[in-house]
């Protein structure tokens, strides 16, 4: 189920079952420090955002990249976020197709066409997000995050997402969209010292090389070692086993509050299911 907060319309996590992309309400910690007078907003909306992901899934099925543009404005005109509309609409729909590819209800063109198209309408949304004024510049101070696929892992849509809502929330990033070698990985954590290192792990076939690279940081010096969290769909799915030196993130939610944990002063808050 997909949790938005019901005030200020901000997607605040996923939650069992994952299967499931009914929405459901809560009050994030931004809107509960205000304690405003608040009305009841809920079924309005879990009526927009029904609405929304309707939309947006027969624009992907017809590839009407005009159709998903006009559900897009209004999702915007009705105070939902550009980044929140990637991470709780296009992602879920992602994974759900995905798993309907899985079950044989569409065939795997279907699949690719709706990915395509869903990478259309990130570019669209990503140009919506922009701030051309460079309004909240990241503070140098705050350390640094990689965020890169576990090798094996072709789609990139999801750590997109992740580093575009890091991003929204002033943190540096550096993405990697092509896995490197470990070796050149090693290199690149010594010259740019993340605090942080971000695995997309999409399938248990994947598990042995991530493993690989997790023994590999492990073995660095203090100074240049990252902390290594470890999501995707075969976490998600608890498809492997956690591998000692890293942490696992199964959702949206679990990823908030390991930021929260590993990276002083970040508040718990929304973050990015990496599903794919």
């Amino acid at each position: 189920m997909l949790k938005w907060c019901s005030y200020c319309q901000q997607f605040m996590g996923e939650v069992p079952s994952y299967q499931d992309l009914v929405v459901t309400h809560a009050v994030c910690p931004a809107c509960q420090a205000r304690a405003p007078d608040f009305t009841d907003s809920d079924f309005d909306l879990a009526m927009a955002l029904r609405d929304l992901q309707d939309r947006l899934h027969e624009a992907g099925r017809r590839n009407d990249l005009e159709a998903a543009d006009e559900a897009i404005r209004a999702a915007i005109a009705s105070n939902i976020r550009p980044v929140d509309i990637l991470v709780g609409v296009i992602a879920p729909l992602l994974y759900h197709i995905g798993e309907q590819w899985k079950q044989n209800r569409i065939c795997i063109a279907e699949e690719h066409r709706f990915t395509v198209f869903c990478d259309a309408v990130y570019v669209r949304i990503c140009a919506m997000a922009a701030d051309p004024a460079g309004a909240g510049a990241v503070p140098e101070q705050r350390p640094r995050i990689l965020v890169m696929n576990a090798p094996g892992n072709v789609h990139t849509m999801a750590i997109r997402m992740l580093a575009l809502w890091l991003r929204n929330r002033d943190w540096p990033v550096q993405l990697l969209e092509v896995p490197v070698a470990t070796e050149q990985l090693v290199a690149l954590l010594t010259s740019v010292r993340p605090r942080l290192l971000l695995l997309s792990m999409a399938l248990a076939e994947q598990a042995a090389a991530v493993k690989v690279i997790v023994e590999r940081i492990g073995s660095l010096p203090e100074s240049v070692r990252p902390s290594v969290i470890v999501g995707g769909n075969a976490v998600k799915l608890g498809l492997v086993a956690p591998i000692a030196g890293s942490e696992f993130v199964a959702d949206i939610s679990s990823l908030s509050g390991a930021l929260a944990h590993l990276l002083s002063g970040v508040p718990a808050d929304a973050g990015l299911e990496l599903s794919r």
